[in-house]
C-alpha cells in the first residue's frame, strides 16, 4: 500500500515538472511596446528572435524587405512566437535597420 502512494506521488511531482517545463517553453510574453504604445522591433528581436540565435547572427545579415519577410516567415514555421502585428513590425525594423 505504501509502495503504491509513493508511485501516486512520484508521478504527481513528474507531471508537475513536465508542465512546468512546458509551460516554461511557450511565449506567453505580453508585446514589447515602446513609450508610445507601438510595438518595438528591436526589443522584439532580442526578446523572440535570440532565444535560438545570438545577436551577431541577425545583426550581421544584410537582407531586403522581402528577404527578411522570407525570413521571419520561416522561422515562425520552426516555432517563432509572433502575431502579425509584431511579425510585421519585426520585419520593418530589420529591414530598415540592417539592409
Amino acid at each position: 500500500m505504501k509502495r503504491k502512494y509513493i508511485s501516486l506521488i512520484s508521478v504527481c511531482i513528474l507531471i508537475l515538472f513536465v508542465g512546468t517545463f512546458l509551460v516554461s517553453c511557450g511565449s506567453n510574453a505580453a508585446p514589447t511596446t515602446s513609450p508610445g504604445g507601438a510595438s518595438d522591433g528591436k526589443a522584439l528581436m532580442q526578446e523572440r528572435c535570440t532565444v535560438c540565435h545570438s545577436t551577431d547572427r541577425i545583426t550581421t545579415a544584410h537582407k531586403t524587405a522581402d528577404q527578411w519577410t522570407s525570413t521571419v516567415t520561416r522561422m515562425i514555421s520552426h516555432g517563432a512566437q509572433l502575431n502579425t502585428q509584431e511579425q510585421q513590425t519585426l520585419i520593418t525594423y530589420l529591414a530598415a535597420t540592417y539592409k
